[in-house]
């Protein structure tokens, strides 16, 4: 008799747990949206555990039962708590339950992530690897033990086609709230700090596009925003060659829709300071309801961008906010500190930088501290971390409104990160340098 027989016939579902956290919140929607597009998610009982990272206890999943399945997705500073949260799920069950994890980590170093106990692996693109977990779960061929890995990255066999991508979207029965759409896949460029490159990206059709219009219609929703690693190169079919008119219909979907906020060129749909170009800030300008912009600097030092990669010039900074003031824009300015091999040079230059950007224009400046992503050309770099001195200098940043201190949490993540790699994982930590 098949599984989905003894489901009509009133048989217990299994039931599926899906880790719910703010660092993954624009992940788990598009998930369940696979599962629900294929009719998946009613033959299981679909649970949402959400709480803080680290917080989850077997008491608050409630009682676990044989059977039972949490689905993770995490990125690399995430994995300390989430390592000690399966911990207290496997040790806190008679049956422990089946754990399966995916998201950037895993994608990039899988090996790490089983030792850490989970069973279920999948790498890179979700959307075809989860369907066929549903299906696999749901026939009984993923026995209490087994291991197994899913792989959805480009290269491999049957992986990650265009039509699977832009049939499914972060819209799911089980979320109140409808996270920003990914229109565009991968990166032109392969900065050392990013997972995201190293894959000539993709961008979603406009026809997918609007079906994710009309599902936020449908919930009376009034804000739209999407997800893209350089806006003004969605459309874009090589570097430095912006696709206005594409991007163009793209905003005027939106508004056609009657979207009264429409976010675009702000987080998660940040502008490379080399792609702003008059007509296309005047662009958006048009359709955006967003006032700022928000450009990714990343260093101070013609020296420090080269050497991560990242393919514009100090000057190139300094031409986008100026252009973005000019349409209308105040400018949000995206620095990472301590990045590997920064010197105190290096961080001189960004706080001249600040004091002369802030006596000319409208901008405000947003510092992150770098952190070794696994996948990223800098994945076993060590940060340079600053002085006691340097702290406090840029802590007096914050305090006076001119930046924001962002990067004190980053700092403490990695911290604790090679802390806990160091007590659990020391061949690993060995490795950074």
């Amino acid at each position: 008799m098949a599984r989905t027989d003894f489901i009509n016939m009133g048989i217990k579902k299994r039931r599926v747990f899906f880790r719910v956290f703010p660092g993954n919140r624009l992940t788990m929607p598009l998930l369940l949206n696979v599962w629900e597009q294929n009719g998946l998610d009613r033959s299981f009982d679909i649970r949402l555990a959400a709480a803080a990272p680290g917080r989850l206890s077997p008491r608050q999943a409630g009682a676990l039962e044989p059977g039972d399945v949490f689905i993770y997705s995490f990125m690399t500073p995430h994995l300390p708590w989430v390592a000690e949260e399966i911990g207290r799920l496997r040790t806190g069950a008679a049956t422990p339950p089946l754990l399966a994890a995916g998201g950037p980590h895993v994608s990039a170093e899988p090996e790490l992530a089983m030792a850490c106990g989970f069973a279920v692996l999948f790498r890179g693109p979700g959307e075809r690897t989860f369907l066929q977990f549903g299906h696999d779960l749901l026939a009984g061929k993923i026995a209490a033990g087994q291991t197994a890995v899913y792989d959805g990255r480009r290269g491999t066999t049957g992986a990650d086609p265009a039509s699977t991508w832009e049939r499914y979207m972060p819209v799911s029965a089980y979320f109140k709230t409808v996270p920003p759409l990914e229109i565009v896949r991968g990166c032109f460029w392969n900065c050392g700090y990013c997972q995201t490159g190293g894959l000539k990206p993709r961008s979603r059709a406009l026809d997918s596009i609007g079906a994710y219009l009309e599902e936020l219609c449908r919930r009376r929703m009034t804000r739209v925003g999407f997800i893209a690693p350089s806006a003004l190169e969605y459309g874009a079919g090589e570097q430095g060659c912006p696709d206005l008119e594409r991007i163009a219909a793209l905003l005027r979907l939106c508004r056609q829709s009657g979207f009264r906020f429409i976010e675009y060129g702000i987080f998660p749909s940040e502008v490379r300071p080399d792609s702003a170009q008059g007509e296309g800030l005047r662009l958006l300008r048009r359709y955006v309801t967003n006032r700022r912009l928000t450009f990714g600097a990343q260093s101070a030092s013609n020296a420090r961008l080269a050497a991560i990669g990242r393919g514009h010039r100090v000057e190139d900074v300094f031409t986008a906010v100026a252009m973005a003031n000019s349409a209308g824009f105040a400018a949000n300015l995206d620095f990472i500190i301590a990045l590997p091999g920064e010197t105190a040079a290096d961080r001189r230059d960004l706080l001249e930088l600040i004091k002369k950007l802030r006596q000319k224009y409208r901008v405000f400046f947003q510092l992150h501290h770098f952190f070794p992503l696994a996948g990223s050309p800098f994945a076993r770099r060590l940060p340079s971390y600053l002085s006691a001195a340097e702290r406090r200098v840029f802590c007096d940043l914050k305090k006076n409104g001119l930046a924001s201190d962002w990067w004190q949490a980053g700092e403490k993540s990695v911290h604790e990160y090679f802390a806990w790699l160091k007590q659990k994982f020391p061949a690993v930590f060995k490795e950074y340098h």
